[in-house]
């Protein structure tokens, strides 16, 4: 064993090598902490910009998506030219040219679906089906707000506080109900039953006084409306069902939380003004008719 130890000493581990490694080491520890100063210098200015902007009620969406793009590409670069410092990577590198082809049609093929994410990722940021900070609605229960996009999903923001990571690709290809995509103004629709007995301009009159007085309701009329009398709130009879004469209010929030909010609160107080002023709310009911049978006469005895 020692005799091994010396020979590896003697032709292996000299003074020369033991230089050029720790050179080696060096530099890529020097690019190491250099690359991390860089990549926290470009968060911080991009973080900077984006929280300015959201003060100013600016769009955010490309500068979020390119600043994952600067920073994503800093990584790569920086990690290219830690490997380029390794004396063996270098003529593997070289070597790798002839095979370059192969090399690259195996790597399509095998990441198809994350090119696929950055290109949509890509033709959102430039089409802008939505923003950051929209409210959107992809069916089911996924829906909320968007936080962020980057190269390979977009990440949502629901009610409950929970994230919904969506990737590109699937979102790209996806039907989307944008509640904020021209103005986060939203419509809520308030459906009241009243009995087939009620005086209808009363409930309406009831209806509509209950939801312009709600703090949250917006007037949405133009100023030809206004002058013309039209009222802020419209209410319109929708339906003649079984049992009652359904109404709807078509009232006006400035978005999408505060027209939910708006109509729970108006569920609740057109209840209690309809109780307070006797206008019936109707339920179903059935009358249930029971035929009772005569009973079966017993058998004449023969004679």
């Amino acid at each position: 064993m020692e005799k091994i130890r010396m020979f590896l000493t003697e032709k292996f581990i000299t003074p020369d090598v033991l230089w050029e490694a720790a050179l080696v080491g060096g530099k890529i520890l020097l690019l190491y902490f250099v690359l991390m100063a860089l990549v926290w210098v470009e968060r911080r200015i991009f973080k900077r910009t984006i929280r300015k902007r959201r003060e100013e009620a600016q769009d955010q969406t490309n500068l979020i998506f390119i600043g994952n793009i600067v920073v994503y590409t800093t990584f790569a670069i920086g990690f290219l030219l830690m490997a380029y410092q390794i004396p063996g990577l270098q003529n593997a590198a070289s070597a790798a040219l002839a095979g370059a082809g192969i090399l690259a049609a195996a790597i399509g093929f095998g990441s198809q679906q994350a090119i696929s994410n950055i290109v949509s990722g890509i033709f959102m940021v430039i089409f802008k089906p939505f923003r950051i900070g929209d409210y959107i609605d992809l069916g089911g229960d996924k829906a909320g707000t968007v936080t962020d996009i980057s190269l390979r999903h977009t990440t949502i923001r629901n009610t409950e506080n929970r994230m919904i990571i969506v990737p590109n690709a699937v979102l790209n290809n996806q039907m989307i109900v944008n509640s904020s995509i021209l103005h986060a103004h939203t419509c809520a629709f308030v459906h009241v039953g009243v009995g087939y007995g009620a005086d209808l301009n009363r409930a309406i009159a009831l209806i509509r006084d209950e939801a312009e007085k709600h703090p949250l309701t917006i007037d949405r009329r133009t100023p030809e409306e206004k002058e013309n009398s039209a009222p802020q709130v419209v209410v319109r009879v929708i339906e003649w069902a079984d049992s009652s004469v359904n109404l709807r209010a078509w009232v006006w929030a400035k978005d999408h939380g505060d027209a939910f909010v708006l109509k729970c609160d108006l569920l609740k107080s057109i209840k209690e003004r309809f109780d307070t002023e006797g206008v019936e709310i109707p339920f179903p009911y059935r009358n249930v008719i029971i035929r009772q049978e005569p009973p079966e006469e017993p058998p004449q005895a023969e004679t």
